[in-house]
């Protein structure tokens, strides 16, 4: 991706370029704070703020990450930033919901919002608050998924989940890092392989 940039009659010495988001011409520094900003996230637990983006002490305040929240996943300003391979999906830092994929104030487990959890918890008992049995949601399960990120292959598993889209806003949700998912094979299939493996192993000594 080039940048042109360009410097103003009346402030020479500094760098300008068009920010086609924004519709205006801004330098590169206040493009690099506005990134910074806009990746900010508040601690739920102590209110204070810290950086979603690993190795960073931003400055910015909370008033100025909301008006900053486009910037989030620009790759121009993550350039500015000097970080390499940030994630550019929107979802990264919010408070979106992994199942319903709602906004809320705040996640349960850094993964449901209280709706969600509140469903769960009455399908794990067995029970709603009028002590039937829950017939809405669908059957949870353990599920996973595997994506490459920042050189390394990771995995993040959901002991209960609904079903594949809520591990990947999860993961677009909370990677810092660019990422790739990689293709799940099915455990029958991985089964049948390694039992494909161990009978050729036989066959191989047998000859």
């Amino acid at each position: 991706m080039t940048i042109e940039y360009y410097e103003m009659d009346l402030m020479p010495g500094r760098k300008f370029f068009r920010c086609e988001p924004l519709r205006a011409s801004i330098t590169a520094e206040e493009c690099d704070r506005r990134w910074r900003a806009g990746n900010m996230l508040l601690s739920q637990a102590a209110g204070a703020r810290k950086s979603f983006v690993d190795g960073f002490d931003a400055d910015a305040s909370s008033d100025a990450s909301m008006r900053c929240v486009t910037c989030r996943g620009c790759p121009i300003g993550a350039r500015h930033a000097g970080v390499q391979d940030a994630n550019p999906s929107q979802l990264k830092g919010t408070t979106v919901c992994s199942r319903c994929h709602q906004g809320c104030t705040r996640l349960i487990g850094k993964h449901l919002c209280i709706s969600c959890y509140n469903r769960q918890r009455e399908q794990l008992v067995g029970k709603n608050r009028k002590g039937t049995a829950p017939v809405k949601l669908e059957p949870l399960r353990r599920r996973s998924i595997s994506y490459l990120a920042a050189g390394q292959l990771h995995t993040k598993t959901v002991e209960h989940s609904l079903d594949m889209n809520e591990l990947i806003v999860a993961v677009l949700r909370d990677e810092t890092h660019a990422m790739k998912f990689v293709p799940t094979l099915p455990a029958k299939f991985l089964a049948l392989r390694a039992l494909d493996g161990a009978r050729l192993s036989t066959d191989k000594l047998g000859d």
